[in-house]
Protein backbone atom coordinates (compact mmCIF):
# COMPACT_ATOMS: atom_id res chain seq x y z
CA UNK A 1 0.00 0.00 0.00
CA UNK A 2 3.11 2.05 0.45
CA UNK A 3 4.27 1.72 -2.72
CA UNK A 4 0.77 2.54 -4.49
CA UNK A 5 0.71 5.80 -2.34
CA UNK A 6 4.62 6.64 -3.31
CA UNK A 7 3.72 5.96 -6.75
CA UNK A 8 0.76 8.57 -6.86
CA UNK A 9 2.35 10.77 -5.04
CA UNK A 10 5.37 10.78 -7.91
CA UNK A 11 3.05 11.18 -10.46
CA UNK A 12 1.71 14.30 -9.06
CA UNK A 13 4.89 15.57 -8.30
CA UNK A 14 5.39 14.72 -12.21
CA UNK A 15 1.95 15.83 -13.78
CA UNK A 16 2.51 19.30 -11.40
CA UNK A 17 6.14 19.67 -13.01
CA UNK A 18 4.63 19.38 -16.51
CA UNK A 19 1.77 21.87 -16.19
CA UNK A 20 3.60 24.71 -13.77
CA UNK A 21 5.07 26.10 -17.31
CA UNK A 22 1.87 26.07 -19.21
CA UNK A 23 -0.50 27.86 -16.13
CA UNK A 24 2.51 31.10 -16.83
CA UNK A 25 2.79 30.96 -20.56
CA UNK A 26 -1.12 30.26 -20.81
CA UNK A 27 -1.52 34.08 -19.77
CA UNK A 28 0.84 35.61 -21.98
CA UNK A 29 -1.17 36.63 -25.03
CA UNK A 30 -1.08 38.80 -28.29
CA UNK A 31 -3.93 41.31 -26.37
CA UNK A 32 -4.32 41.64 -22.99
CA UNK A 33 -6.34 44.40 -20.60
CA UNK A 34 -5.59 46.19 -17.71
CA UNK A 35 -8.30 48.16 -15.71
CA UNK A 36 -7.42 51.43 -14.23
CA UNK A 37 -9.81 53.54 -12.04
CA UNK A 38 -9.36 57.52 -13.15
CA UNK A 39 -10.69 59.76 -10.57
CA UNK A 40 -10.90 63.30 -10.06
CA UNK A 41 -9.99 64.54 -6.73
CA UNK A 42 -11.73 67.71 -7.16
CA UNK A 43 -10.33 70.85 -4.60
CA UNK A 44 -11.03 74.23 -3.91
CA UNK A 45 -8.74 76.58 -2.80
CA UNK A 46 -8.97 80.06 -1.41
CA UNK A 47 -6.46 82.53 -0.33
CA UNK A 48 -6.25 86.33 -0.15
CA UNK A 49 -2.83 88.20 -1.16
CA UNK A 50 -2.14 91.86 -0.58
CA UNK A 51 -1.52 94.51 1.98
CA UNK A 52 -3.69 95.21 5.25
CA UNK A 53 -6.80 97.27 4.99
CA UNK A 54 -7.61 99.96 6.33
CA UNK A 55 -10.77 102.08 5.74
CA UNK A 56 -11.05 105.35 7.14
CA UNK A 57 -13.73 107.55 7.30
CA UNK A 58 -12.38 111.35 8.14
CA UNK A 59 -13.88 114.16 9.79
CA UNK A 60 -13.28 117.05 8.24
CA UNK A 61 -10.31 119.67 8.09
CA UNK A 62 -12.07 122.86 9.02
CA UNK A 63 -15.28 123.50 10.95
CA UNK A 64 -17.56 123.49 8.74
CA UNK A 65 -16.33 121.29 5.82
CA UNK A 66 -18.04 117.67 4.51
CA UNK A 67 -17.21 114.96 6.39
CA UNK A 68 -16.10 112.39 4.26
CA UNK A 69 -19.17 109.77 4.00
CA UNK A 70 -17.11 106.93 2.09
CA UNK A 71 -13.39 104.86 1.85
CA UNK A 72 -12.76 102.13 -0.63
CA UNK A 73 -9.75 100.39 -1.52
CA UNK A 74 -8.59 96.99 -4.22
CA UNK A 75 -5.83 96.65 -3.44
CA UNK A 76 -6.28 93.11 -2.14
CA UNK A 77 -6.24 89.94 -4.59
CA UNK A 78 -8.49 86.44 -3.79
CA UNK A 79 -6.22 84.11 -5.45
CA UNK A 80 -8.72 80.85 -6.25
CA UNK A 81 -7.70 77.07 -7.50
CA UNK A 82 -10.32 75.04 -8.53
CA UNK A 83 -10.77 71.51 -10.19
CA UNK A 84 -14.62 70.45 -10.66
CA UNK A 85 -15.56 67.27 -11.25
CA UNK A 86 -18.90 65.56 -12.72
CA UNK A 87 -20.72 69.05 -14.24
CA UNK A 88 -20.12 70.92 -11.02
CA UNK A 89 -19.45 74.72 -10.26
CA UNK A 90 -18.72 76.31 -7.26
CA UNK A 91 -19.37 80.01 -6.49
CA UNK A 92 -17.89 81.81 -4.02
CA UNK A 93 -18.74 83.63 -0.94
CA UNK A 94 -18.32 85.97 1.58
CA UNK A 95 -19.87 87.08 5.25
CA UNK A 96 -18.45 89.60 7.86
CA UNK A 97 -17.68 88.70 11.52
CA UNK A 98 -20.21 91.44 13.36
CA UNK A 99 -22.77 93.73 12.89
CA UNK A 100 -21.76 97.45 12.02
CA UNK A 101 -22.78 100.50 13.92
CA UNK A 102 -24.09 103.18 11.50
CA UNK A 103 -21.47 102.08 8.71
CA UNK A 104 -22.05 99.15 5.69
CA UNK A 105 -19.14 97.58 4.21
CA UNK A 106 -19.68 96.31 0.28
CA UNK A 107 -17.33 93.93 -1.27
CA UNK A 108 -17.17 93.33 -5.11
CA UNK A 109 -14.71 91.22 -6.86
CA UNK A 110 -13.39 92.29 -9.90
CA UNK A 111 -12.07 90.75 -13.53
CA UNK A 112 -8.83 88.83 -12.41
CA UNK A 113 -5.60 89.54 -14.87
CA UNK A 114 -4.55 87.94 -17.74
CA UNK A 115 -2.59 85.21 -15.53
CA UNK A 116 -5.74 83.18 -15.28
CA UNK A 117 -5.68 80.09 -16.09
CA UNK A 118 -8.80 78.84 -18.38
CA UNK A 119 -10.63 82.14 -17.60
CA UNK A 120 -14.00 81.07 -19.37
CA UNK A 121 -14.39 78.91 -16.16
CA UNK A 122 -13.61 82.00 -13.92
CA UNK A 123 -17.73 82.36 -13.35
CA UNK A 124 -19.84 85.32 -13.31
CA UNK A 125 -19.20 88.23 -10.71
CA UNK A 126 -22.13 89.24 -9.22
CA UNK A 127 -21.26 93.01 -8.64
CA UNK A 128 -21.14 94.75 -5.38
CA UNK A 129 -22.56 93.30 -2.47
CA UNK A 130 -23.66 94.51 0.84
CA UNK A 131 -21.83 92.34 3.52
CA UNK A 132 -23.21 90.92 6.75
CA UNK A 133 -22.53 89.22 9.92
CA UNK A 134 -25.94 87.15 9.66
CA UNK A 135 -25.81 85.86 5.43
CA UNK A 136 -23.69 84.95 2.95
CA UNK A 137 -23.60 87.00 -0.02
CA UNK A 138 -22.70 85.55 -3.60
CA UNK A 139 -19.87 86.94 -5.19
CA UNK A 140 -18.91 84.58 -8.41
CA UNK A 141 -21.02 82.12 -9.47
CA UNK A 142 -20.44 79.16 -12.17
CA UNK A 143 -17.04 78.41 -11.08
CA UNK A 144 -15.50 75.35 -12.92
CA UNK A 145 -11.62 74.48 -13.23
CA UNK A 146 -9.31 77.14 -13.12
CA UNK A 147 -6.63 78.56 -11.20
CA UNK A 148 -5.16 82.22 -10.61
CA UNK A 149 -1.71 81.71 -10.52
CA UNK A 150 0.38 83.27 -7.30
CA UNK A 151 2.56 86.50 -8.16
CA UNK A 152 1.57 89.68 -6.83
CA UNK A 153 -1.41 90.75 -8.96
CA UNK A 154 -3.14 87.58 -9.51
CA UNK A 155 -6.60 86.72 -8.79
CA UNK A 156 -9.77 88.42 -8.66
CA UNK A 157 -9.66 91.88 -7.56
CA UNK A 158 -11.36 92.85 -4.23
CA UNK A 159 -12.90 95.98 -3.85
CA UNK A 160 -14.44 97.25 -0.54
CA UNK A 161 -16.78 100.38 0.06
CA UNK A 162 -16.68 101.30 3.44
CA UNK A 163 -20.06 103.68 3.75
CA UNK A 164 -21.57 106.04 6.73
CA UNK A 165 -25.39 105.19 6.99
CA UNK A 166 -27.02 108.53 6.01
CA UNK A 167 -28.59 110.16 9.54
CA UNK A 168 -27.00 107.59 11.61
CA UNK A 169 -27.30 109.12 15.11
CA UNK A 170 -23.64 107.00 15.89
CA UNK A 171 -21.01 105.83 13.77
CA UNK A 172 -18.68 103.06 15.56
CA UNK A 173 -15.21 101.84 14.47
CA UNK A 174 -15.11 98.13 14.49
CA UNK A 175 -11.92 95.14 13.46
CA UNK A 176 -13.86 92.31 11.94
CA UNK A 177 -13.20 89.17 9.69
CA UNK A 178 -14.02 88.67 6.17
CA UNK A 179 -14.91 85.24 5.25
CA UNK A 180 -14.34 83.60 1.80
CA UNK A 181 -15.87 80.10 1.14
CA UNK A 182 -15.51 78.41 -1.79
CA UNK A 183 -18.67 75.78 -1.83
CA UNK A 184 -19.97 73.32 -4.85
CA UNK A 185 -22.80 74.24 -6.45
CA UNK A 186 -24.73 71.27 -7.84
CA UNK A 187 -25.44 71.40 -11.55
CA UNK A 188 -29.23 71.71 -13.65
CA UNK A 189 -27.83 68.65 -15.60
CA UNK A 190 -27.42 66.22 -11.92
CA UNK A 191 -30.56 67.53 -10.54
Amino acid sequence: MISTMKRVFVYFIGLSLLLMPLSVYAQDTRVVTQSIDLQVAGSALLAVAGPSVKLILAGAVEAGDAIQQAAENDKSRLRISSLVNNGETRAITAKISEALVGTTLHVELKEPNGNFVYPENRGSLTGEKLLSNETEVTLAEGIGTCWSGKTEDDGYVIRYVYKAIPNAPILRSATIIVTYTISTVASDTNV
